[in-house]
Order: C-alpha cells, then structure tokens, then sequence
C-alpha cells in the first residue's frame, strides 16, 4: 500500500515536472557527447567493477563520464566524489525523491548524454534522470513517463516476482544495457 503511494507520487510530480520544464531534447550520437552522466544501481558490495570498467572505456573515448549509483541501504561505505557517487536511503527523503542539496547540484551540471543502466524502476534514480540537464536522454522503458529520448524497449521481469516464488535469472543487466545503448549511439547517423 505505502509503496503505491510511492509510487503514484513519484508519477504525479514526474507529470507535473515533465509539462512544465521545457527541455530542448536533441540526438546525440556517442561520437559528438563529451559529458556523459550514468546511472545504475550499485552491487552490494558498492565495488561496482563493470561499472568502473565502463566508465575506464567511455574516458579513453575522451569522454568526461560522472556516474550515480544507488544502493538499497541505510549506510555506504564508497566516499562521495564529484564524479562517482552511490546514493543512499539516507540521501532521499521520506518519498525517495533525492535530498534538495543533490537536485540543486544536478541544475547546475549539463551533460550531452545522460545513460540510465538500472534495470529496475529505482524512484530515486528515476528523479535524478528527469531532473538532469542533458541534451540526449536513454535508458530502458520502465513506465509510460517521457523522461527518455531514445527508448530500449526490451523484455524486463517485473521487479518483484510473485509472492512464494523464487525470483527468476535476468539476462538484462547494466552490461547488456550498455553494449546496446553504445551500439545504436554509435550506429545511427544524424545530420547535424
């Protein structure tokens, strides 16, 4: 019940957000994006090294990669850094939404690309996609809400299984996500 209360105001504010902040949305193929903001959610044990991995490539590219982890827990361990950050229970507040203090540095970031790598519907990495400054926004269709520009829209098990049973394997993960995310920037050409 509380996580449907949740839930429906994340959609309400996301709705309201959406209609009234305009964003000039534009493709950017992966060649011409020089920043670039990831989101995933981060292992438990907060190393995250795909995610490193992927951040080491994207930097060789010459990108400026910043990335943003959550992690369903009270406390992490990872030290905040201007470029690399796994958020937390204690960042968000009683609805998920992140603390003021990290919406207000996400205004003052822009970004040619933002890369969302969750999986799952996670409210608050949810906020922080809609909330960033980027010109091109892609993830995976999570909902019906139009934070993305360009859409993957693949098979995705729901993100709790049915009570009794044991949660089935996902052949979606951030790697797959990011090895297709990469593929489209990289294959389709635009005239600009």
């Amino acid at each position: 019940m509380f996580k449907k209360i949740i839930n429906f105001l994340f959609r309400y504010r996301a709705k309201k957000y959406l209609s009234e902040t305009p964003r000039e949305r534009r493709f950017v193929s992966y060649e011409k994006a020089k920043t670039i903001l990831l989101l995933f959610e981060s292992e438990f044990t907060e190393k995250n090294p795909n995610i490193r991995k992927m951040i080491s490539q994207m930097q060789q590219d010459g990108k400026k990669v910043s990335a943003w982890g959550f992690i369903d827990k009270k406390e992490v361990a990872t030290s905040i850094l201007p470029d690399f950050r796994i958020l937390h229970h204690k960042q968000t507040d009683f609805f998920q939404k992140p603390l003021i203090s990290y919406i207000n540095e996400l205004e003052d970031l822009e970004f040619d690309l933002l890369i969302d790598l969750s999986v799952h519907e996670i409210l608050p990495l949810q906020y922080i996609a809609m909330y960033a400054k980027a010109s091109c926004k892609t993830g995976i269709r999570k909902n019906d809400l139009q934070i993305y520009d360009f859409v993957l829209d693949v098979d995705v098990l729901p993100t709790t299984p049915p009570e009794g049973t044991e949660p089935e394997e996902n052949p979606i993960d951030e790697n797959y996500l990011f090895e297709q995310i990469i593929f489209y920037l990289k294959s389709i050409q635009t005239n600009d």
